[in-house]
């Protein structure tokens, strides 16, 4: 059996998002001994992710195996999701047309409020 890198107990041991964690448990069971067969079967992924993960750590180490995607940016910054949010809570009534009407006057950005509730959804505001 193998001792386990450093790096890859290390990068095991932090708190991780649950993909980032699988693909480095795959490869420290890979580095113990075990088959691929076996490892599949374990983390209900498959061979070929297991050889993925496996040379994306041999070849760039535990940043092979972090998620790349960082999602796209916000429509709005923080200061105007608060403000958006006050808005919202001062109304009595509102509708998807009046949020609509609030945001592209407010923040002139019209292409943008196709969808007004998707800016809003991820605030939990609503």
């Amino acid at each position: 059996m193998v001792a386990i890198p450093a790096d890859l107990t290390a990068f095991l041991a932090e708190k991780r998002d649950s993909r980032e964690y699988r693909r480095a448990l795959a490869v420290k069971l890979v580095l113990q001994g075990y088959r691929y067969e076996a490892i599949s079967d374990m983390l209900d992924v498959t061979p070929g992710f297991i050889s993925q993960v496996k040379k994306a750590y041999e070849t760039t180490g535990t940043a092979g195996l972090t998620l790349k995607y960082q999602g796209t940016p916000s429509y709005l910054s923080g200061e105007e999701r608060q403000a958006v949010i006050a808005w919202l809570k001062s109304q009595h009534e509102w509708s998807v047309e009046r949020l609509q009407e609030y945001l592209s006057t407010t923040y002139v950005r019209p292409r943008l409020w196709k969808d007004p509730l998707s800016c809003c959804m991820s605030m939990n505001a609503i």
